[in-house]
């Protein structure tokens, strides 16, 4: 009679269920990789099943309050090397920030400013062209009325135009 061959065992895969019995004798049991932490892997240890089960959470780390400022940022009667820093990257950027604005809002109050005269200047060019439309108006209603008169008068002898 032939001895009861033991399960076959393939490197890299991990058994489906607890009931499967363990194969390995110990912590190396002979196979190669056995007991080595792999990097990515969780550890699954008897002591984190039973705080588990137990349902004991760790104890949290007690809140960390400031009260004072100068106490976090170095609290040695001056400031800190990083508020030193803080101070000097903020005004850096207030000065670009600032110095942005001033230039876009200048180059739109001088292009505001160039369209405020050619607007002043067209106003004035309308105003001109309807003075001048007026006066035309004017003097062609004093020709009509003019025409209107002669055409009228009987003394005058019949004087006929040639057709254009």
């Amino acid at each position: 009679m032939a001895a009861p061959r033991p399960p076959r065992v393939v490197p890299g895969e991990a058994s489906e269920s607890d009931s499967e019995p363990e194969l390995l004798g110990g912590a190396t049991g002979g196979v190669p990789g056995a007991g080595l932490k792999v990097p990515g892997e969780a550890s699954e240890t008897e002591e984190e099943e039973e705080e588990e089960e137990e349902g004991g959470e760790r104890p949290k780390p007690p809140p960390l309050l400031a009260e004072e400022p100068a106490v976090v940022w170095g609290g040695r009667g001056g400031p800190s090397l990083l508020q030193q820093r803080l101070w000097e990257g903020s005004g850096r950027l207030r000065g670009a920030v600032g110095s942005a604005l001033r230039q876009s809002y200048g180059s739109a109050a001088r292009h505001l400013g160039g369209l405020g005269g050619a607007l002043g200047r067209a106003q004035a060019t309308a105003a001109a062209a309807a003075h001048c439309l007026r006066l035309a108006r004017r003097d062609l209603r004093a020709v009509a009325a003019t025409v209107d008169i002669v055409t009228a008068c009987r003394l005058l002898p019949d004087i006929r135009l040639p057709a254009l």
